[in-house]
């Protein structure tokens, strides 16, 4: 990754907690088809243990994240590695940090302005 930038938005909006495969879904057809490595720190779901055996030692796809996380599911800390079409270099980085903040790095202007536009309190953290 390089020209690498990150962004930092918060993850609850009027209330309501933004969840990772609300996040996925948001990013659309940019992340279709990437695998990713998950790092669960911390998971607050009826589901926690079914989610994390489901996702241990092995890369799982964009479409299977958002089926996992798609029910009531809050990843308070954690840190997503997406591979596109190169499985040795991670493409993006999506971390949440303490469920209040995504913050997202990457050097792909499209999803870097995707990002700002859907969520406009979207700044950048000078490092990861």
């Amino acid at each position: 990754m390089t020209g690498i930038r990150i962004l930092t938005f918060k993850a609850w909006r009027e209330k309501r907690y933004i969840g990772l495969a609300e996040v996925l879904i948001s990013l659309g057809p940019m992340l279709e088809g990437y695998r990713w490595e998950l790092i669960i720190d911390w998971l607050l779901s009826p589901q926690a243990e079914a989610i994390t055996k489901a996702t241990a030692d092995s890369l799982v796809t964009t479409g299977r994240l958002i089926e996992l996380f798609s029910m009531e599911c809050q990843l308070i800390d954690g840190e997503l590695v997406g591979h596109g079409d190169s499985p040795s270099v991670p493409e993006v980085k999506i971390r949440a940090f303490d469920s209040g903040y995504w913050d997202v790095q990457t050097d792909s202007p499209e999803l870097l302005e995707k990002i700002i536009m859907l969520y406009p309190d979207a700044h950048e953290l000078p490092k990861w």
